[in-house]
C-alpha cells in the first residue's frame, strides 16, 4: 500500500506567520490554487480512500483534490493539527514558541506535546495498515502532523531535522509501509531480561 500525504493549501494565517493549530482558518485564494495544483499532480493516481483532518482548510483541500472522483473521504480527529495551546493565534517566529516546539515531551499549555501527536498519528497509521487496502491511500492534513507522519515512515531525522522538516502548503509526499520488526525486538527483550521482582 502506498500512502500519499497532501498538506492543506495556504490560509491567511500561513501567509502572515501566525500559529493556527486547532483554529479553524479557511483557505485563501492562493491555498485553493495550491490545492488545484495538487489535484493536477495526483490526477492519474487511483486513490482507494482519503482520510482527512476535519478542520476546514484540510476539508476544502481534499474536496478540491478529489473533485469529480468517486473517492470516499473519511474524517479522522487523529489527523487534526497539533494543539499549540496558548501559542495559537501568535507569531510563530517568536523565540519562546520556537524554543518550545523543540522540546518534544513538554506539552504546550492547554495543548499537546509532539509525543502526544505521535501517539495519535502513529495509532492511526498502525490501524489503517492491516485494512487490506492494496492500492493508494490519500491523507490530507497539516504541517505539524505531516512532520510526525514523516518520522513514522523515515528513520533519518535527528531532533533538528525533525523540527525543520516542513511540508509546504499543497505539498505532496509519498510513503510506503516497511517492516520494522517491532514484534521481534519486544520478544528478544522479554527473552533476555526478566521483569522486576520476578521470582524466577
Amino acid at each position: 500500500m502506498s500512502v500519499y500525504l497532501i498538506r492543506h493549501g495556504q490560509t491567511d494565517w500561513n501567509k502572515e506567520g501566525i500559529v493556527q493549530g486547532r483554529c479553524d482558518i479557511p483557505l485563501n485564494e492562493k491555498g485553493r490554487e495550491q490545492a488545484r495544483a495538487a489535484k493536477e499532480l495526483t490526477k492519474d493516481i487511483p486513490f482507494d480512500i482519503c482520510f482527512c483532518s476535519p478542520l476546514d482548510r484540510a476539508r476544502e483541500t481534499a474536496s478540491i483534490v478529489l473533485e469529480g472522483r468517486d473517492v470516499e473521504i473519511v474524517y479522522d480527529d487523529r489527523l487534526l493539527e497539533m494543539a499549540y495551546g496558548i501559542y495559537e493565534a501568535t507569531d510563530w517566529r517568536k523565540g519562546e514558541y520556537q524554543n518550545r516546539r523543540r522540546q518534544f515531551a513538554i506539552r504546550n499549555k492547554n495543548g499537546e506535546s509532539y509525543l502526544d501527536v505521535c501517539y495519535r498519528a502513529f495509532s492511526f497509521l498502525e490501524e489503517i495498515k492491516p485494512l487490506g487496502i492494496k492500492g493508494n491511500v490519500l491523507l490530507v492534513c497539516h504541517g505539524g502532523v505531516a512532520r510526525v507522519i514523516h518520522s513514522y515512515f523515515e528513520d533519518d531525522a535527528d531532533n533538528d531535522k525533525f523540527v525543520d522538516n516542513i511540508c509546504p502548503n499543497g505539498g505532496v509526499r509519498k510513503y510506503e509501509y516497511v517492516e520494522r520488526h517491532v514484534e521481534r525486538i519486544i520478544a528478544d527483550y522479554k527473552t533476555r531480561f526478566k521483569p522486576p521482582f520476578s521470582k524466577k
